[in-house]
């Protein structure tokens, strides 16, 4: 890696640009990209979701969130470049760093596709009062691979149809809503650049990027009148479009074009009005298209880009009737598989199990693990179990994202992956963290246990009840229509605060619908951060509740339930909302420090446990 960053800086000398910026991100702004958009990777070896490399003449930094610190420190080790930490006072930000040394006359580059306009505008934000030159036509690190010749190809996956009796709604209705709020919103055109809000609008799906069943694709509506008219551009690869998908799309008329036509469409568009589109999504160059081609319509000075949510977004994160009830079903049948997983690996490592949780044991894998038979049980070997029980339950597509099976020091890395060449052995003694999720055709599912494999601490006991205490508190709030999670965060980090502990990351995210597991707008987190998206909390979203300890070198902990938000009651006419369990998996309870639950939450326990037992167990 030290090899690669000494061949990016002599191609930054070659090419006059003193800062070069390399993001994890894809065109789309993506969360999770194809293996040919993993650059940075390519030039550090960092393989987390999130992550800024700047590349000076003299030194490299790469940023990373606090999900990743010992991970990141961990992948960089011996390659020179350091770690930066994202949102911790203790190191700048890119946008300091680069206010602090960049001077006038010298030059900022970056890949273009690959940074979203707001990005990149927080970036340069501190550096009006000096003459800069901001270069985004240069991707000398994806070249940088292309010359190497064995960078993967971008996926040629199928496009298909996503059917109505999944869907619940069909494309012209969804259409109809998102031109309503165009109009509203004083807008005449909409530019989408996320695939899965564009997958949900149009209702296909797609398999371009692992784990996400989406398409890379752009949209383009323009609205008229009052009268619902629309015009619908679609951009994708149609050649990889099964029957069923180009049907869909006919009937509501939508024009479909190449996918590398979208630049130059959005630059010749005869723009009548403004442009809405979320400059946190859409691509630095995306941005300059549509002002080249707002520049060149009638009466420009008028017309402009309207940065906001998009409406497809927001509508997507309200799940409809259909929605809510294959989600209730489908997170039923995976909420049996996980438990079936949990309880197989403890008898597997030999715990002593409760009759209730007997019938979870899958006694043909457990018999063939049995460490007193089969010897040595370790990480792999439990993703092993985890992936093959989740993907033998009916109509399971694949999994939503990697599993993680994290041991004990290892689940301190919050999105730790054990490979063939890095993993840990399962001792019969503290704890396995377990993240993992499954895609169908009605629902994404997102849980994660941590679960006792033999004798565990009394400091490891108190912390996964402080855990389970935050966690609790959350599933049974109860608050006013108007409240985000910023307003909730605290239920679920006041235990954990009031002994100097806490976890660098949210407590809870959006879920999608067969689409990514981590969805906008909604979230749960309690830092305000500028430019982020924060959502109002209503009826019909799904958000995630996960809160953790993870002590770098020792241990991790995470329980994680993915929840629907529901309307609970109307008093004096405003409406309070809560939560309803949309997973139904099992606490191990041989991780509880009972002395530390008071007798509500010693209730609210036992009545999960109770429920989660009669809602899976005949599944």
């Amino acid at each position: 890696m030290a090899d690669r960053i000494k061949a990016l800086k002599e191609r930054m000398q070659q090419n006059n640009t003193d800062y070069y910026i390399v993001t994890t991100t894809d065109a789309h702004n993506s969360e999770y990209v194809s293996e040919h958009d993993m650059v940075l990777e390519f030039i550090t070896g960092f393989s987390g979701s999130n992550g800024t490399l700047l590349v000076t003449p003299d030194e490299a930094l790469l940023w990373t969130d606090g999900r990743y610190y010992i991970q990141c420190e961990n992948e960089i080790a011996g390659t020179g470049i350091k770690m930066m930490r994202e949102g911790d006072d203790r190191d700048p930000s890119v946008q300091k760093y680069l206010d602090e040394h960049v001077k006038s006359g010298e030059s900022i580059g970056f890949n273009g596709n690959n940074v979203t306009a707001h990005r990149a505008d927080m970036w340069v934000k501190s550096l009006a009062d000096r003459e800069y030159r901001l270069i985004t036509d240069m991707d000398l690190a994806g070249d940088l691979w292309n010359e190497e010749g064995d960078r993967p190809a971008p996926i040629n996956g199928r496009i298909y149809g996503h059917d109505i009796k999944y869907a619940g709604e069909d494309v012209a209705s969804k259409l109809s809503r998102a031109c309503d709020k165009i109009r509203t919103s004083g807008g005449h055109h909409l530019f989408i650049s996320k695939p899965d809000d564009i997958m949900w609008l149009f209702n296909i799906r797609g398999e371009d990027i692992a784990f996400n069943p989406v398409a890379l694709s752009y949209a383009f509506i323009t609205v008229s009148g009052a009268d619902n008219a629309y015009l619908a551009y679609l951009f994708i690869n149609s050649d990889r479009m099964e029957d069923n998908a180009k049907q869909i799309l006919s009937d509501c008329k939508v024009d479909i074009r190449a996918y590398n036509e979208v630049f130059d469409f959005l630059k010749e568009y005869d723009y009548i009005g403004n442009v809405s589109a979320d400059e946190r999504e859409m691509s630095v160059n995306a941005k300059a298209a549509i002002l080249a081609g707002i520049d060149k319509a009638d009466n420009a000075d008028t017309k402009h880009i309207v940065s906001c949510v998009s409406p497809v977004t927001e509508l997507k994160a309200v799940k409809n009737e259909t929605e809510i009830a294959n989600m209730k079903k489908y997170f039923l049948a995976d909420s049996y598989a996980t438990a079936s997983y949990l309880y197989t690996v403890k008898k597997i490592m030999g715990c002593d199990i409760k009759p209730e949780y007997e019938p979870f044991v899958n006694p043909e894998i457990a018999d063939k693990y049995d460490i007193k038979k089969a010897g040595d049980f370790d990480e792999l070997k439990a993703a092993e179990i985890c992936d093959e029980i989740r993907c033998a339950t009916a109509e399971c597509e694949g999994l939503s994202f990697t599993t993680i099976a994290a041991y004990a020091a290892n689940a301190a890395m919050m999105h730790y992956e054990a490979t063939d060449a890095s993993y840990a052995k399962c001792e019969a003694s503290g704890m396995l963290l377990t993240d993992c999720g499954g895609q169908y055709p009605g629902a994404t599912t997102d849980v994660t246990r941590t679960i006792a494999l033999g004798p565990v601490t009394d400091v490891e006991k108190r912390d996964f009840t402080l855990v389970l205490k935050g966690w609790l508190a959350l599933m049974h709030a109860t608050w006013l229509y108007g409240c985000t999670g910023r307003n909730l965060d605290i239920l679920a980090r006041q235990y954990l605060w009031n002994e100097g502990m806490d976890y660098k990351c949210g407590t809870g995210h959006g879920v999608g619908y067969n689409l990514s597991v981590h969805e906008g707008p909604q979230n749960i987190r309690w830092r305000y951060i500028e430019g982020s998206s924060e959502a109002i909390l209503k009826p019909g979203m799904v958000v995630t509740n996960e809160p953790g300890v993870y002590k770098g070198g020792r241990y991790g902990i995470r329980t994680e339930n993915t929840m629907l938000v529901v309307e609970k009651f109307v008093s004096d006419g405003e409406r309070y909302l809560g939560f309803e369990n949309l997973t139904w998996v099992p606490i191990d309870e041989d991780l509880i420090d009972y002395s530390l639950l008071d007798d509500k939450e010693s209730k609210w326990l036992s009545e999960y446990q109770s429920e989660a037992l009669s809602r899976i167990k005949n599944i």
